[in-house]
């Protein structure tokens, strides 16, 4: 499909909201890092979502009141629902979901919603691949690792499936076995979390370092030749972590400090001795405590991470550097999420309810007012880019499109390295060091343009969706584009909007169907589009 053909549509495009177009040309920029973070306090008495939410609000109503800062208004229902739809199932709604979702006027609708995705595959579908880049970093973009990271997403995703707590998730990675064994590829493709031993070659130092940083929020690893130039941490602190990782998992003697002649007995990172215990591994021993009530670090690390997922932006930046020099811009909200999650078991979805709950997550993206520039006062929400998987399921869902099955050797592997998923990853893989501070590049624009996805998705012979509108005989031209909008944007077209895109579509020296499906193709384009907002 030559790009020439949808020249006329790009001036309708340039008609999408100027907020939208602009971001697409200009990278977003976060503030500086915030400052340092508290201690957890013990487990207290549970309180439910709503309540946690309300107190949250309040702390953050206070600092705003004290701050001078005007937050942004609430999002309106179409804002609200594209964005928990991003955040908890990984792609925009449908247009039937967006239209029962406008159309409704129960008060409860929105926590309804949460409550609907949270029940959805696309859940743990979708929090799997988040998971996965966190511990696996950069491994889901290298084709020489996509046959290891693939079991490990799978099997992310069949304990979420199952609502296993985070701590008994985490305490089953660490202590897993080592990686499949022979050459069959169904027994290698099986769910598995031996790729996060894989890609850390089994080495006890790439181990401690990524497990510190990873789920306790510490960045230990700056410790392994020499003591941390800015943190506490020394040589022997590393090296001891380390020792739980030991090739010997009941070696109790630990490792050797490399080129010292010292052996390091392992010790845990709050500098407690562990409580060996018959035959017991290093990885049991450490697993028990890293994934327990007391322990100063895990609870609050995971909440921190989540709140970075749902906001763009950590309550303490960078998510995973929990340090004392560095401490959280809500140390309060930090507490109470961290005391909470505790109390309630270590219940991830609960925390996604307590934080869509919020009125700083309902609050919409538009700048209203300059007090809000500032992404660590959560005056409104930040606009966010898509991960490749978000944006390869949103077109998807948008346009309808289907990918035939792979076959023979690929189907069992569970990758197909020609597909039309694989070829889109790959792609987008990198857009840049947060969600909040992306650029994208030419082959990625090319892509969303021409690329085959959106090439089938428009081609009026192909296209599922488009199809569906143009032979639709309840539908007049408006109904056909306001149904174009919900597919892609969620949202019906602002009266300015529809009358200049139905203008578009009734010129008489063009084919109407044709019309629609630049229409299609533009949508489809916009930055509006590729933006969690």
């Amino acid at each position: 499909m030559p790009i020439a053909r949808h020249s006329p549509c790009r001036l309708a495009w340039c008609l999408l909201p100027a907020c939208f177009t602009a971001a697409l040309a200009l990278p977003l920029r976060s503030d500086e890092p915030p400052p340092p973070a508290a201690p957890a306090g013990q487990a207290e008495t549970p309180l439910n979502a709503a309540a946690l939410a309300t107190r949250i609000d309040d702390l953050l109503a206070a600092r705003w009141s004290a701050e001078q800062i005007e937050p942004a208004p609430l999002a309106d229902d179409a804002e609200f629902l594209r964005r928990v739809s991003l955040d908890i199932a990984g792609r925009i709604p449908s247009v039937s979901e967006a239209r029962e979702f406008l159309a409704s006027d129960a008060p409860a609708k929105r926590a309804a919603a949460v409550e609907r995705l949270l029940s959805s595959a696309g859940y743990a579908a979708h929090l799997a691949r988040a998971l996965r880049d966190v511990m696996l970093p950069g491994a889901s973009a290298n084709p020489q690792t996509q046959l290891i990271v693939l079991p490990f997403e799978s099997w992310l995703r069949l304990r979420l499936s199952d609502d296993v707590p985070y701590d008994q998730l985490v305490g089953e990675l660490l202590t897993a076995g080592t990686a499949p064994d022979g050459g069959d590829a169904r027994r290698a493709a099986a769910p598995s979390p031996a790729a996060f031993f894989q890609v850390n070659e089994y080495k006890p130092e790439n181990l401690a370092a990524s497990t510190s940083r990873i789920f306790l929020g510490v960045q230990v690893q700056c410790a392994q030749c020499h003591n941390h130039p800015f943190a506490r941490w020394t040589r022997e602190e590393f090296w001891r972590f380390a020792g739980f990782f030991t090739p010997d998992s009941n070696d109790r003697r630990g490792l050797e400090i490399p080129n010292t002649g010292n052996r390091a007995a392992p010790r845990f990172l709050d500098g407690s001795d562990p409580g060996w215990a018959g035959g017991e591994s290093g990885r049991v021993v450490l697993a028990r405590w890293l994934a327990s009530r007391d322990n100063p670090y895990f609870a609050r690390a995971t909440v921190n991470r989540l709140w970075y997922q749902f906001f763009g932006h950590g309550l303490v930046e960078p998510a995973d550097d929990l340090d004392e020099s560095n401490p959280p811009s809500h140390p309060e909200i930090l507490d109470e999420l961290t005391r909470q999650f505790v109390a309630h078991g270590f219940d991830l979805k609960f925390l996604v309810r307590t934080i869509t709950a919020t009125r700083a997550y309902q609050l919409s993206s538009r700048t209203t007012h300059p007090s809000q520039d500032d992404p660590r006062s959560f005056a409104r929400m930040p606009l966010r880019s898509m991960t490749a998987d978000q944006l390869y399921d949103s077109l998807v869902q948008a346009t309808g499109f289907e990918e035939q099955p792979a076959t023979g050797w690929r189907a069992a592997a569970m990758f197909n390295p020609t597909s039309t998923r694989s070829d889109f990853l790959g792609k987008f893989a990198d857009t840049g060091p947060s969600p909040t501070d992306f650029q994208g590049s030419i082959p990625q624009a090319l892509t969303r343009m021409n690329g085959t996805l959106v090439a089938r998705a428009t081609n009026l012979r192909e296209s599922a969706t488009l199809g569906a509108v143009i032979d639709a005989p309840f539908l007049d031209r408006a109904g056909k584009i306001e149904t174009l909008f919900l597919a892609c944007l969620s949202r019906p077209p602002r009266a300015e909007e529809a009358a200049r895109f139905e203008a578009y579509a009734a010129r008489a020296d063009q084919d109407p169907k044709q019309a629609l499906a630049d229409v299609f193709w533009a949508l489809l384009n916009s930055a509006e589009f590729a933006l969690n907002h």
